[in-house]
């Protein structure tokens, strides 16, 4: 140990010159094989530094990108932000003028499956909010994308959910372009059909179907299904509508419960907008 502590000290540049040739010897009496793969051991080891220098800056380049472009959503979100300001306050008027009746847009409680049915024509799942949570049978359930179902029992901390994929349940859907109603009913998988359309109405494919809120089981204006077939019924007086759930009823995670409705004048939703766009622009400085 004394040798080599003197030999690293005292003569640096002649023991590391020393090292180098004795490695190049040892390197030359070995096959061309284990030159090479001794070659590509060593210049992984001394450019391992450099790669990682470049995953780094490649790295924050794209978080530069990404920082960039939520700062374009954030701009375009409060841009809609401002319109839907404006939106709202004719709507109120208008209403106001008409001697309409007041109405309300929904409040959601977020939740998670926590469990499904194994009978595949009793489809039902399992949520893990209850009555705790202010949670009441009849309650509609939708997720990100449209309607789901609706609560059926309520647990003091779960609740079941029957969902829309089940013969014991019929939807009043509205068409979103023609203003068309109808009744939906469940055929198998994600399919469903529309009822009691004449074949004088005006159904597309490609239209969107919303719960039409007749009847009062479901709200109005969750998005149900997209018709993809229309046909004549050469034995009936009416469209056969063929209709695919807005939603994979087969595979939901993530739910939200429509626990109640808020006053289009409330002032909250857009107070929590407003909040969240401020957090942004702090950031973004």
């Amino acid at each position: 140990m004394q040798i080599l502590s003197f030999l690293f000290e005292k003569h640096l540049e002649k023991t590391v010159l020393a090292v180098v040739m004795a490695l190049s010897v040892f390197m030359l009496t070995r096959s061309e094989e284990s030159q090479l793969n001794s070659a590509r051991a060593v210049s992984s080891f001394l450019l391992y530094p450099v790669d990682k220098v470049e995953e780094y800056f490649n790295s924050l380049e794209e978080l530069r990108e990404e920082n960039r472009e939520l700062r374009e959503i954030a701009v375009s979100l409060y841009q809609e932000q401002e319109r839907m300001n404006q939106f709202r306050s004719e709507r109120i008027r208008l209403r106001r003028l008409l001697e309409m009746r007041e109405d309300s847009f929904f409040e959601f409680n977020a939740c998670e499956v926590i469990s499904r049915s194994s009978n595949r024509f009793h489809h039902s799942l399992t949520v893990d909010k209850g009555g705790a949570e202010g949670i009441r049978v009849g309650m509609a359930v939708v997720g990100y994308r449209g309607l789901a179902g609706r609560v059926t029992q309520v647990f003091p901390h779960s609740s079941r959910v029957m969902l829309l994929n089940n013969k014991s349940i019929s939807v009043s859907c509205q068409d979103k372009r023609s203003r068309v109603i109808g009744i939906l009913n469940w055929e198998r998988g994600n399919l469903f059909r529309l009822d009691f359309i004449g074949r004088e109405e005006d159904v597309l494919v490609g239209d969107t179907l919303l719960t039409s809120g007749l009847g009062r089981i479901f709200p109005q204006g969750f998005p149900v299904g997209t018709v993809f077939r229309v046909a004549e019924d050469r034995a009936e007086l009416s469209l056969n509508v063929g209709v695919l759930s807005m939603m994979d009823l087969g595979i939901l995670e993530e739910l939200f419960i429509v626990t109640g409705g808020r006053d289009w004048d409330s002032d909250a939703v857009f107070e929590q907008l407003e909040a969240i766009m401020s957090k942004d622009s702090i950031r973004g400085m």
